[in-house]
């Protein structure tokens, strides 16, 4: 019975580890891992950086520095610097993280990338 409850550990031990092995398989840093759907917006990001180049920013990043710099590129700024690592801006911004989530909702129904920057451009327009 001993063995068995070694053994049934060692495999929980192992399992655990594939997951959170396999959970940041991206390198992503603690900040990008705060919950699920901050998380899912940096997965997003690193996965298809085109869908959010270009596509506008209007929690002010864009006008003003952060972390040092102005978001040129647009929403993927938010979540990747230019040299490509990762960052921590968008960790920190719901409006980054819930537009990111947007495009890619888009982004999966094939919606053109032009009517995506158009819907988030209306988004804001006042």
């Amino acid at each position: 019975m001993k063995k068995v409850i070694i053994l049934i550990g060692i495999i929980l031990i192992l399992v655990i580890g594939i997951i959170v092995l396999n959970k940041n398989s991206y390198g992503l840093s603690g900040y990008a891992v705060k919950s699920s759907v901050i998380e899912e917006a940096y997965l997003f990001a690193n996965e298809h950086p085109d869908a959010l180049e270009g596509v506008n920013c209007y929690c002010g990043c864009m006008q003003h520095l952060h972390n040092g710099r102005i978001h040129k590129r647009g929403l993927h700024d938010s979540f990747m610097k230019e040299e490509g690592s990762y960052e921590e801006h968008a960790s920190n911004c719901d409006m980054c993280i819930n537009d990111a989530l947007e495009v890619k909702k888009m982004y999966e129904k094939n919606i053109t990338k032009e009517e995506i920057k158009k819907y988030i451009d209306q988004k804001y327009r006042k």
